[in-house]
């Protein structure tokens, strides 16, 4: 029987938390997004295929200069050729890394190009520099990047990928050891080839914007996420942290961290919890019962419960998309609803409302929306619609 209800609403007992242990994931989010670290070295190499039919280099060069010249970090290019593709890719990077490897370091690997679909269940991951734009497919020389990247992260320090390329997310998904990961677009969703409104061109204004200034690669990637649209982004980015690891910070050598103010409509992620503890009916005792346990640091990063219900123990809650990215993306507890540019328009009487302002408002009910999917406008050109 053909339904558009989830799997999920058929369930009528799900994944339960205690408070506590959401308190604990919200802090440990926080950290997590917004905890800098100084890196004794930085180091970034960028590649792109000696067949590209895009023309990535011009972007590529003036990114690899903004982080030369901008944050300090080293930097270096290479063109994957047409022989032995992959071999000499993954000799080349492997080299590299080598060098680049040791305590205190980040190694930053950027790639633009095009990129064949792939999903949960595939073996293979094919980067390529040419694509027929009638059919999507890859043409001329690929290689598998799920073989190569294996080998990156065996080295000493950290690891972030930034890929500028149709299915990008699809970096993260194999065998997938769990370095830091932002890119263009999801893993079934085409980047775009218009150098204006690409990733790779947003990605060096919010960078020249920062000026230097220390932020983690969470940070970044909500900035993007925030004004995609304004910026008229083709298709929205995609960011996936490492496992139980805060973000990279990405700033110059003893740089002032970067002061952050969200801005009272931008973009926030309206989650989802079931919670073990049954929610009081009393309204001064719903106030006492989420002061004892959400802590002082999670409330000054804006996190919100818009919503309870009388005989549920379903909270409503929203956070900034950079404490949201850095949640626990496998928990069954939450659920992700959609993004919101304000809180819960069906408030509260101001009087109780006002009651909350010191520790978490709550408001009722909250709209829906789809995850990392704006609209499209129908006249962008993909980068190469994904391979078959």
């Amino acid at each position: 029987m053909r339904t558009s209800k989830t799997p999920d609403s058929f369930q009528a007992h799900q994944a339960r938390k205690r408070l506590d242990q959401f308190s604990t994931d919200l802090e440990t989010a926080i950290n997590h997004a917004t905890k800098f670290k100084p890196y004794r070295k930085t180091a970034v190499i960028a590649f792109h295929w000696e067949n590209d039919d895009i023309g990535v280099q011009l972007l590529e060069r003036e990114l690899l200069d903004v982080f030369k010249s901008v944050y300090g970090f080293e930097t270096e290019s290479f063109t994957i050729p047409l022989i032995e593709s992959q071999f000499k890719l993954l000799e080349r990077l492997v080299s590299w890394s080598r060098r680049s490897s040791g305590e205190d370091t980040l190694r930053i690997f950027v790639y633009s190009g095009h990129a064949g679909f792939a999903g949960t269940v595939d073996s293979r991951w094919d980067l390529a520099g040419k694509c027929d734009q009638n059919t999507g497919n890859l043409q001329g020389p690929k290689l598998n990047w799920w073989e190569v990247r294996g080998y990156l992260e065996q080295y000493t320090g950290e690891v972030c990928y930034l890929f500028d390329c149709c299915s990008a997310g699809s970096g993260a998904l194999g065998a997938y050891d769990g370095a830091e990961f932002m890119a263009a677009s999801t893993w079934d969703q085409a980047a775009v080839s218009n150098v204006h409104f690409s990733f790779t061109r947003i990605l060096i204004d919010e960078l020249r914007r920062l000026n230097g200034q220390a932020e983690t690669l969470a940070g970044i990637y909500a900035r993007i996420f925030r004004y995609a649209q304004q910026n008229q982004i083709g298709a929205a980015p995609i960011h996936i942290p490492k496992l139980n690891s805060p973000s990279a910070t990405i700033g110059r050598s003893r740089s002032r961290p970067v002061t952050r103010s969200v801005d009272r409509e931008s973009y926030r992620v309206l989650l989802s919890i079931k919670v073990r503890e049954e929610i009081p009916l009393d309204f001064t005792q719903w106030k006492e019962w989420l002061a004892r346990n959400i802590p002082a640091n999670v409330l000054s990063t804006k996190v919100t419960v818009e919503g309870a219900f009388r005989g549920s123990s379903l909270l409503l809650f929203t956070v900034p998309i950079e404490i949201w990215t850095m949640m626990p993306a496998d928990d069954p507890s939450y659920t992700f609803i959609g993004h919101v540019t304000s809180h819960n328009l069906l408030s509260q009487p101001p009087t109780q409302t006002s009651a909350l302002t010191s520790t978490l408002p709550m408001r009722s009910g909250a709209p829906s929306g789809r995850e990392n999917q704006p609209p499209r406008s129908p006249d962008r050109k993909p980068f190469g619609s994904p391979g078959r």
